[in-house]
């Protein structure tokens, strides 16, 4: 068993809000008072100490600790780093007796971060063979077997798991309090809760690495696909009802001679109407006058397009055939 310290940092920050002379300064009372309201919560929820345990699990069973105490009532000495130290031995024969494994716990770093009262410690170290690794599973929780075993620690705290993408939870027991995909991670309120033996987590590798994703994020995809179904559905609602307008617009009366020209309008009328027509007709179904129609039909005749002959006080108009057409 070895014990390693790498890193300790301190970490001091100060902030200057108030010039001696500003506008700022009239401002203070109120200030004060707004910044008093804001921290009463912390400092009613900090008092004393809150304490988080993070654990990161590697595909070799071994895991990267990081405790992490926040508040105001901590206290850090000169002692500090020793102490740590010593629990985590402490912690390591204990859990050893329990597992009849042999572990190894190097400490990699301590960061304290004072802010006056108010202090922030992380404690981080590796441990070895953590978890048990079997066929394509980890095993994690006959290391809590030891009595006590956050107490060993810094007692009471919430707990958070997270482990390799590749794998899938099999079992997870007390039932989490949360858990999520990005990264993946169980997390517990607290360990009062907790029975000898827990947290007790089984995790086994996917047969693929898209069939560990699905597996794990059934709630995520479900929740997509039903986006994507209504977006699609809404799109082919407006596409339809786009499609009805426009045949609705074709059906309409007149749709068609509205975008055509004077000229195509006769042509239509005289085809639909079996090649020829009363020049009287055309005038009255055009709704054009006699002159007008007459100026029409006159250059439509010289340029082929159509035939007229007279007869009794009216003219007969007729579509030009193909071949005279073609002539001029």
């Amino acid at each position: 068993m070895r014990f390693n310290h790498d890193v300790v940092a301190f970490k001091y920050r100060w902030s200057l809000l108030f010039r001696e002379n500003g506008p700022m300064k009239a401002c203070f009372p109120i200030i004060v008072v707004f910044l008093t309201a804001l921290l009463v919560p912390y400092a009613l929820v900090y008092g004393q100490s809150h304490t988080e345990y993070t654990i990161r699990i590697a595909s070799d069973g071994s895991a990267v600790w990081t405790v992490t105490q926040t508040g105001t009532g901590i206290q850090v000495s000169n002692d500090t780093i020793a102490e740590f130290q010593q629990k985590i031995a402490l912690l390591l024969e204990s859990a050893m007796n329990a597992t009849n494994r042999d572990m190894v716990a190097n400490t990699t770093s301590i960061t304290i971060t004072p802010s006056g009262s108010y202090v922030v410690v992380e404690y981080e170290f590796y441990w070895a063979n953590f978890g048990k690794t079997e066929d394509a599973g980890i095993t994690i929780g006959d290391v809590f077997q030891s009595s006590d075993f956050f107490l060993q620690l810094y007692g009471d705290g919430e707990v958070s798991v997270t482990y390799p993408s590749e794998y899938v939870v099999e079992t997870a027991l007390p039932v989490p309090y949360e858990q999520t995909a990005f990264p993946q991670t169980l997390r517990w309120l607290g360990t009062l809760n907790f029975n000898k033996g827990q947290p007790s987590i089984v995790l086994r590798k996917s047969s693929s690495t898209l069939m560990g994703f699905l597996e794990q994020n059934v709630p995520f995809i479900i929740g997509g696909v039903i986006t994507i179904g209504g977006l699609s559905a809404g799109l082919y609602v407006l596409r339809e009802r786009k499609r009805k307008n426009e045949a609705e617009r074709k059906r309409q009366p007149g749709a068609f001679l509205l975008m055509e020209n004077d000229e195509d309008k006769i042509v239509k009328m005289l085809r639909s109407s079996g090649g020829s027509m009363y020049q009287s007709a055309i005038a009255s179904q055009c709704r054009f006058s006699k002159a007008k129609t007459s100026q029409l039909l006159a250059s439509m005749e010289n340029r082929g397009l159509i035939s007229r002959y007279k007869k009794g006080r009216d003219k007969i108009v007729s579509v030009a055939e193909p071949s005279k057409r073609e002539r001029q």
